[in-house]
Order: C-alpha cells, then sequence, then structure tokens
C-alpha cells in the first residue's frame, strides 16, 4: 500500500508498506529499488542517477514505534524529509552559520538603544 509519495526535480521517490505482510518497499520512477522484510524498522539504500547523468545516494529509513510510522529520506547525506532521529539543527555555536557582525557568543543587549519618546512628544499623525 502506497504512503508516501515525494516528487524529486522531476523524478518521483514512493515508500510502500504492507502491514500484514511485513514488508517496505521503496520505489523510483515506479522501478523497485529495495524491497526488505522489517519487523518494526527497516533501512534502505540505493544509488539512482539524476536527469544530468550524476549520481545521488539514498538512504531512506521506515520505522514503526507507538507514535505511528515514521519515515526519513536522505539524498548525499542532506535531510529531505526528517524524523526525530534526524540531525536538524547544529550541535555546537561554533558550526552554525552566521551573517556578517553577529556575534552568538557574546550575551545580548540589556538596554535601549534610544531613550522611549514621551506621550507629550508624539503627532497626532502617529497615533493609529
Amino acid at each position: 500500500m502506497l504512503r508516501i509519495s515525494m516528487p524529486i526535480g522531476n523524478d518521483l521517490l514512493e515508500i510502500h508498506r504492507y502491514g500484514w505482510k511485513g514488508i517496505d518497499e521503496v520505489r523510483w520512477n515506479g522501478e523497485v529499488m529495495s524491497r526488505k522484510k522489517r519487523f518494526f524498522t527497516s533501512k534502505h539504500t540505493f544509488a539512482v542517477a539524476d536527469e544530468y547523468g550524476e549520481v545521488a545516494d539514498f538512504f531512506v529509513r521506515v520505522g514503526a514505534g507507538l507514535n505511528g510510522t515514521s519515515y526519513g529520506i536522505k539524498r548525499n547525506g542532506k535531510v529531505l524529509l526528517g524524523t526525530w532521529r534526524d540531525q536538524l539543527t547544529h550541535v555546537k555555536r561554533k558550526k552554525m552559520p552566521e551573517p556578517p557582525g553577529l556575534d552568538l557568543d557574546s550575551s545580548p543587549r540589556r538596554q535601549r538603544e534610544a531613550p522611549p519618546m514621551s506621550a507629550d512628544d508624539w503627532q497626532e499623525s502617529e497615533l493609529v
């Protein structure tokens, strides 16, 4: 039974799960790439070439637990569809990308940049 259908570029990745048979199947454009029996979890790996001839390695994890079924899809190590098992955030702040001028290691400012205006300084046009 089809559970997930995920378009990737011009291609289609499908995950089929046959519950009572205990079989998980991964298809790429309708062609079976991996088929495994599972008890709780099955892990599938396969490689395909895209329309430009570049080879992409896929890792698909299908798991079942008390919270239902979970699916994880990675392409060349990058998460396309993540679960709680996939590390989607950076562990250390030093690895985080930071825009120029942003210092993540310093504490935030506790003072205002400019003192607040008193109510007497407001004009009618500023009040809405």
